[in-house]
């Protein structure tokens, strides 16, 4: 009896020694679940953060190649229009705009190119040859007749003329006896369209303005004579 009871005692501890030592293994696979649960939890707003600098890293190449391309087009853009605002146009009307170097101005220069002298004549027209406005001053100094032009935006000599000379030319004034624009009004009496050139000059003992204008593709001359006011057509 002792060693069967003896028996029985034992076949139960067998039992629960082997139940502890499944309780154990599945305790420590849980842990370890648990653990590399944890371990992907943690890793993940790491590996989120990653990938969200690297789409912010994306999108601001992208800004900057777009800011790039704006930056070329505008300074095409200012490159254009600071090309087509230069200086008058070739079709610019003299009624309305002016060139950068004021007659006075030009007189001065030629003068001083040709050692001082009497200017008779000055003259405004866009020379097709340099595609340039320029003025053609004249200046008698002694016996040498000089013929200076001048750019009309930057105010350089661009030619000078010189031929021998007996004349005595009376000088011109461009306020005295008449202005250029009191002349012009006279002027647009009797002619029409855009003023595309004009010149003040004394010849034959009479000094007169001679203004040309454009009326769609039709030349029309004015010329009035700064003494008598008269105004005469030539078209």
């Amino acid at each position: 009896m002792k060693t069967q009871r003896w028996a029985t005692r034992a076949a139960a501890g067998t039992m629960i020694f082997a139940f502890a030592l499944t309780g154990c293994s599945s305790g420590d696979s849980g842990d370890g679940q648990a653990s590399e649960t944890e371990g992907k939890t943690s890793e993940s707003p790491e590996a989120q953060n990653d990938s969200d600098d690297d789409e912010s890293d994306d999108a601001e190449a992208g800004d900057d190649d777009a800011g790039s391309d704006s930056g070329a087009e505008d300074t095409k853009s200012q490159g254009s229009t600071t090309t087509s605002s230069s200086g008058l146009a070739a079709d610019a009307d003299l009624s309305r705009e002016s060139p950068s170097v004021a007659p006075e101005d030009a007189i001065a220069t030629a003068k001083k190119e040709a050692k001082d002298g009497t200017v008779h004549g000055i003259e405004l027209d866009f020379d097709e040859r340099d595609k340039a406005w320029q003025y053609e001053v004249k200046v008698i100094a002694g016996s040498t007749d000089f013929d200076i032009e001048i750019d009309a935006e930057t105010g350089e000599v661009v030619d000078t003329e010189k031929d021998s000379s007996d004349d005595k030319e009376q000088a011109i004034d461009l306020n005295d006896p008449m202005t250029f624009d009191e002349a012009l009004k006279l002027a647009q009496g009797k002619g029409s369209g855009r003023l595309d050139g004009w010149k003040l000059e004394s010849d034959d003992n009479r000094i007169e303005y001679q203004f040309d204008f454009d009326d769609k593709g039709e030349e029309i001359e004015v010329s009035v004579d700064v003494e008598s006011k008269k105004v005469t057509v030539d078209d």
